[in-house]
């Protein structure tokens, strides 16, 4: 009918006022909608309060969106009777695989009921062709290359280099496999070392192939094949049945609105008429279009629906606060003292049902680890689940504060475990009495210049670090063997600092099931005793907001629930709304968290 009316004096003008006022209707989603997602880089796990990010708000610009967000749009638009496909430029330079397959994942779920295609000038790495390998079509520019290479390891060892310079590096490690010093005292691969990236890269490459062959329905043996021969040109991109069709943007746009059933399309030129072409909205954009308005204040005894708490320790662990450096180029650490609050105030909240400890992290500080973990525990003796949920990395003290969960997920290509220690130091004496620089020192005790730089541990002071490693790697293993339910046998079997996948990690027993965040979150509702499919209100934590910022906490104790303390609430809530609604608008969208001896 509206075809046939078409230029009709009028007529376009008010059903342009219909469309416009249906999407409003609709928070901004249009009807018949293309999504449009930008994979140059896969998205970042945590994004904490950031100053630049508002100032570039302010401009016209917004913070990156989340991994957890991109994956949360994706399978709510699957389910969207408004949004009709997906279209994306995947051009990833270099990711972390166990996010790539979360973010993989939610775009297949997509591709199974509704049209999506996947577009790039090149395909620069294998991680970027396995992404693409998840939509229905893939397409690629005519001078572009699928790199579909595999996977390799690059160590660099500094041990001849610090020789030539005059420094001698003198560490203790628990674990043949545990290979952090390798980069200082050795010249090569050890053979433990070795082995690990060898079953590392391995398995990787497994996970991959088998994706990619389910997908694409090449056999596993002909990927191999062609790997040993990619970069693939597009001839043999196409022949090989990795790439659907070659062609330029444009094209594929015009082909995701046929695929998408939009009316006025020519398929072989692209052109539409502007009032037939298919809106398109980005995820970005549609996955914060039913972000919730602010909350009102609720009295105690008000019963809303369950919430679930997930606690994000996201960087290297260390002692005290973390957080961001002042740089905004800085990168952001996982304060020990922090991630523990944060899980004091879950466990304390009767609203909470359930914790999920999401962890990315490479491990850090032993005694920032441990907080972290005693936390965890503590938060189990006061009856709420807490399942751990692993992201890119969650080794050494990464695995350390999962290790006491009631359950731990993590994606196959997680890298987890290093359940091992390492400590030492660098001496620089010789390189200083080469450039003529004097040092002495003045000391009340025999240790106290122990990690100075100018000397090498004593006799003495070299057993002393030795009984520290082990009692370190002696109290790792017994508490995995604790939280795992397994024997110290069998645990040291699987430890000595060695690194697994997720996969791996999962036959082992140092991980309960394979998947992302939204499993975890799923595991957690059923160990709270809620139905698997039931709607969960998520709590972000550490939070890092504006509102945080300006209302820091009057003490360590968590929030009391008392009468006077939750009628005082409601105008620190209330203030913090506007300052929620003030930095929605000059961000465009809604900042939410981050996030010695070392593991």
């Amino acid at each position: 009918m509206f075809s046939l009316l078409s230029g009709v004096p009028g007529f376009d003008d008010v059903r342009g006022l219909i469309k416009r006022v249906d999407t409003a209707r609709h928070q901004g989603v249009p009807d018949g909608c293309i999504l449009e997602l930008d994979l140059q880089s896969a998205p970042p796990e945590a994004a904490g309060f950031d100053p630049m990010a508002v100032l570039s708000g302010v401009i016209g610009g917004s913070r990156p969106m989340l991994l957890r967000e991109a994956v949360e749009a994706l399978h709510r638009a699957a389910e969207d009777p408004r949004v009709a496909g997906l279209i994306a430029r995947v051009q990833i330079q270099a990711a972390p695989p166990g996010p790539v397959q979360e973010l993989r994942d939610a775009i297949a779920a997509f591709t199974a009921v509704k049209p999506s295609l996947a577009w790039s000038e090149t395909y620069p790495g294998t991680l970027s062709y396995y992404l693409a390998s998840a939509f229905g079509e893939v397409w690629m520019q005519p001078s572009g290359t699928v790199g579909l290479i595999g996977f390799a390891t690059s160590a660099m060892f500094l041990r001849d280099a610090l020789d030539k310079v005059g420094v001698e590096a003198q560490f203790v490690a628990r674990g043949e496999y545990k290979s952090a010093a390798n980069l200082f005292t050795q010249d090569g691969y050890t053979d433990a070392h070795r082995e690990a990236d060898t079953a590392m890269v391995n398995s990787l490459r497994t996970q991959v192939w088998d994706a990619v062959a389910t997908s694409r329905g090449i056999d596993v043996a002909a990927l191999d094949g062609l790997a040993d021969r990619a970069p693939l040109l597009r001839d043999d991109a196409v022949s090989a049945g990795l790439v659907d069709r070659i062609g330029f943007r444009d094209e594929a746009y015009a082909r995701i609105a046929e695929l998408a059933g939009a009316e006025g399309i020519s398929p072989e030129t692209g052109d539409a008429d502007a009032d037939d072409a298919p809106p398109r909205l980005y995820l970005a954009r549609y996955a914060h279009t039913k972000r919730p308005s602010v909350p009102s204040p609720s009295l105690p005894g008000r019963k809303d629906r369950p919430t679930v708490a997930v606690v994000t320790v996201a960087g290297p662990i260390v002692s005290g606060r973390g957080g961001r450096q002042l740089s905004p180029l800085g990168n952001s650490a996982a304060g020990g003292d922090t991630i523990a609050a944060a899980l004091r105030q879950a466990a304390a909240d009767d609203d909470v049902a359930a914790i999920v400890l999401r962890v990315d992290s490479p491990g850090g500080s032993v005694t920032g680890s441990e907080t972290i973990w005693r936390e965890v525990v503590r938060a189990r003796e006061h009856g709420k689940p807490v399942v751990a949920s692993m992201g890119a990395v969650a080794a050494s003290g990464g695995y350390y504060v999962s290790m006491a969960a009631d359950a731990i997920v993590a994606n196959p290509g997680t890298i987890t475990g290093s359940i091992g220690v390492v400590t030492g130091k660098l001496i620089a004496r010789d390189l200083k009495d080469r450039l003529g620089v004097g040092s002495d020192a003045v000391r009340t005790n025999s240790n106290a210049d122990a990690w100075s730089i100018n000397a090498p541990f004593t006799d003495e002071q070299q057993a002393q670090v030795e009984a520290e490693a082990d009692l370190f790697y002696t109290d790792f293993v017994r508490r995995v063997a604790e939280g795992r339910d397994m024997t110290v046998d069998a645990v040291d079997e699987v430890a000595r600092g060695r690194v697994w996948t997720g996969a791996d990690a999962l036959e082992r027993g140092l991980v309960d099931e394979l998947g992302g965040l939204r499993t975890a979150i799923r595991r957690a509702k059923v160990l709270a005793g809620l139905d698997a499919d039931t709607k969960v209100e998520i709590q972000s934590l550490p939070g890092s907001s504006l509102r945080d910022m300006l209302r820091p906490k009057p003490s360590s104790q968590p929030a009391a629930v008392s009468l006077p303390d939750a009628l005082g609430g409601l105008v620190v809530r209330s203030v913090a709304g506007v300052l929620d609604q003030t930095q929605r608008s000059l961000t465009g969208t809604n900042v939410l968290w981050l996030g010695e001896h070392r593991f």
